[in-house]
């Protein structure tokens, strides 16, 4: 097997230092240092490392104990008067030997161009090394893994596609029960429970997230070299007990044939039932789904094993897992622990999370990247009495009403994803997730949108003790429709003052201002040392205490559009309610030549208009606003926000 080792000696010096040399030597700043430095040498050509790493280990398994997949080979090999553990062993080693050279020689040139082509402050020794250790282990992992599929098959073809389904089942299986789930159980957290926990089951993707980021641990590389050991240990036995006939059999031992057909059959029907019942969101096709999954999955794994297509007569076994099946889905959809009802009691509940997903309850710091602008936004539970119960009072009023929404209302915004995760005194979590109309709960999300805890926490980064607010280093208020530089603020103390006006806007709002259709006056971003947007804040129009503060330090007529920048306003009646259109923004003269359109210029209008401006799609009015500096807008208005003498024009 000395040809693969060679070939991935070749492979890992032209990814590597080759890749080093051509992309860096010269690129050097007016201080003679490098732009930028590798924070792991995985940055480099990463994608190819990951590929060999998953590939290479494998082949290089095939190949070794290619010869029990071949009966004649198996025969002669076992002959020879070398005991089975010798020979396992052996080759394991020299498996093990051709994944370790090409990574030390690789790390050797590294070492030795750092200092010969002036490299030395991309990388460091110590950066050589981990990559060295982590490729190594990593390799050895993917290798034991190989080695252990094929003592379990009789087909080289099979030992290949094994490992990977070996590596991606555990996440599969969950991910697939997860999204069955939800088809039998009221408010089953889908997007929780099928956050990035179960993606880390699969080794190649938290293996790419570790290495890439440059965030893996000891822990990890201990855990995964003890896992490549068990692998090792297991197939050795494996080895030991399969027979020589099995040889070009599809599964090596008896035992595993039924394990194997119903696995299969099973993957395959929560595969297919989560296909189509996504796709048709009915829960008559999610059954579809089952039966013809299941079907395909059982007539499936009996071809592979029998290596024919004439298997129709196993009808038997199908109909015992067909029974099986019944049962627990019957067991599910009657719902006997009373998932779809339960509601913790107010005394047991600690805090309470509420929001629109359930992604941000399984985010967390070690995946985000702070020094490339990614900052964590952990999710707020309220702890409040009051606030608590508010938000449980609206949970259990979704129980009661069991609202139907379709895929097509949430897609169209109509509806809405709500997440609600109780942490319980006794140290338990409860999590549910909904779709709902907002507008059928308007008296329930009032209460809670107004309370005090509820708005404090709304904006993070305005709450005083925000782990984040320390990279804060300037704010930038950009006002839209306003050609001009952005107003930029690096005194700590006006970003205090800043933050505290908006705090106090915010304690003002109410619950119709938040669903207020207008649109802000401009944004403001509050930025780290490296201009990297830390928060972004919308200033709306009802944040009189941050106007307040504006005119008090002279930025007020930047921070907004100004009638001053605006040519003129026409406004004409949507007669026919249209939609607004993008035909509309490119050539407005569409509009302003209707007949009945009319053209204001008077200021004070002007600023009424500027006042009111919606992001909404239809209304009852148009209103184009042609600004001196920027490109026209056109914007739509009901008619309660048209001024009274202006509307009697319009008749």
């Amino acid at each position: 097997m000395g040809w693969i080792g060679a070939l991935y000696t070749l492979v890992l010096l032209f990814i590597l230092p080759l890749q080093i040399i051509l992309r860096y030597t010269g690129e050097v700043n007016e201080n003679g240092m490098y732009t930028e430095k590798l924070k792991t040498l995985f940055e480099v050509a990463g994608s190819l490392q990951f590929l060999f790493m998953f590939t290479v280990p494998v082949v290089l398994a095939i190949f070794l104990f290619r010869y029990i997949q071949t009966k004649s080979a198996a025969d002669y090999i076992h002959s020879l008067p070398i005991s089975r553990g010798v020979l396992f062993w052996q080759n394991v080693l020299l498996g093990i030997v051709s994944l370790v050279l090409p990574v030390i020689i690789s790390a050797i040139v590294l070492f030795l161009i750092k200092d010969s082509v002036n490299v030395d402050d991309l990388y460091t020794l110590k950066l050589i090394l981990r990559w060295a250790i982590d490729t190594i282990i990593l390799n050895i992992f993917v290798f034991s893994g190989a080695v252990f599929a094929g003592m379990f098959t009789g087909m080289s073809i099979l030992q290949g596609a094994f490992i990977y389904i070996l590596f991606i089942l555990p996440a599969a299986l969950i991910q697939f029960f997860i999204m069955n789930v939800k088809f039998y159980w009221y408010g089953f957290a889908t997007t929780y429970y099928s956050g990035k926990n179960v993606q880390d089951l699969v080794p190649f993707i938290h293996i790419i997230d570790l290495l890439d980021s440059g965030k893996e641990s000891y822990l990890s590389l201990v855990i995964y070299a003890i896992v490549a050991c068990v692998l090792c240990f297991i197939a050795f036995i494996a080895y030991r007990k399969r027979s020589l006939e099995i040889a070009t059999h599809a599964i090596a031992f008896k035992w595993l044939k039924p394990i194997f057909i119903y696995g299969l059959t099973t993957c395959s029907l929560l595969l297919w039932g989560m296909y189509f019942g996504e796709m048709k969101d009915s829960f008559k096709w999610l059954i579809f789904g089952y039966v013809f999954g299941s079907l395909l999955g059982y007539i499936l794994g009996h071809m592979i094993l029998a290596k024919t297509w004439r298997v129709f007569d196993k009808w038997k076994g199908y109909i015992l897992f067909v029974a099986i099946a019944i049962v627990i889905g019957i067991g599910l959809k009657v719902d006997v622990f009373g998932y779809s009802t339960y509601l913790p009691n107010q005394e047991n509940i600690q805090s309470v999370y509420f929001g629109k997903d359930g992604y941000s309850l399984t985010d967390n710091s070690k995946s985000h990247d702070i020094e490339q602008g990614d900052y964590y936004k952990p999710p707020y539970y309220y702890s409040s009495k009051n606030t608590i119960n508010f938000i449980r009072v609206l949970h259990k009023q979704i129980i009661k009403d069991h609202p139907n929404i379709s895929k097509r209302e949430i897609q169209s915004g109509d509806a809405r994803e709500i997440t609600f995760a109780y942490n319980l005194k006794n140290g338990k979590k409860v999590v549910r997730q909904y779709a709902v109309r907002e507008a059928d709960y308007k008296a329930f999300y009032k209460r809670i949108i107004e309370t005090p805890e509820y708005k404090n926490h709304f904006y993070y980064i305005l709450e005083p003790n925000s782990k984040n607010m320390r990279y804060v280093k300037e704010v930038q208020i950009d006002a839209m429709y306003k050609r001009s530089e952005p107003i930029t603020i690096k005194d700590s103390n006006k970003i205090e003052g800043l933050k505290e006006a908006i705090r106090k806007s915010i304690q003002n709002q109410t619950y119709e201002d938040t669903k207020s259709r207008q649109q802000s006056w401009s944004s403001i971003d509050f930025m780290d040392e490296n201009g990297q947007i830390v928060d972004s804040i919308p200033f709306e129009k009802s944040y009189k205490g941050v106007e307040k503060w504006l005119k008090q330090e002279k930025m007020f007529e930047d921070a907004r559009v100004m009638p001053e920048d605006v040519s003129n306003v026409v406004v004409l009646k949507n007669k026919d309610h249209e939609t607004l259109q993008p035909a509309w923004i490119n050539n407005p003269s569409i509009l302003t030549k209707r007949k009945g359109a009319l053209t204001i210029k008077d200021s004070k209008q002007i600023d009424y208009f500027l006042s009111h401006t919606t992001i909404q799609e239809q209304g009852d009015y148009i209103v184009v606003f042609r600004y001196k500096n920027a490109t026209p807008e056109v914007q739509m208005f009901d008619a309660n926000m048209i001024p009274k003498g202006i509307k009697e024009k319009l008749k």
